[in-house]
């Protein structure tokens, strides 16, 4: 069980750093902020590949990566909508749904 709790932290990681990549993009205008969020953003990272790699000693690969995958692309459309105004489309919900469906499955 604590696999997959290493799992999870390393999706909200992996989210994480994606939160401050965009981030550096919209302030590029201001170089050391934009360079300064960039460097938090690898280094979140860097956390990421450390607990996904910890994750890896107790679950297979190929159930660890499908799940770390697509949490990642679910949690990243969610934080791209809610906290960036990007738009939500049908197909992307559709597409939320079908990955939900495939991590149920590959996960149980």
């Amino acid at each position: 069980m604590k696999y997959f709790l290493f799992l999870a932290c390393s999706i909200l990681l992996n989210a994480g750093s994606y939160v401050f990549y965009k981030q550096s993009s919209l302030d590029s205008e201001r170089q050391f902020l934009s360079a300064f969020l960039l460097l938090i953003g690898l280094a979140i990272g860097a956390a990421n590949a450390a607990l996904y790699t910890k994750s890896l000693s107790g679950i297979s690969l190929n159930t660890a990566y499908p799940i770390f995958s697509a949490g990642s692309l679910i949690l990243v459309t969610v934080i791209s909508v809610v906290f960036f105004g990007e738009a939500l489309s049908i197909q992307k919900i559709i597409g939320i749904v079908v990955l939900t469906v495939g991590v149920v499955l590959v996960a149980s």
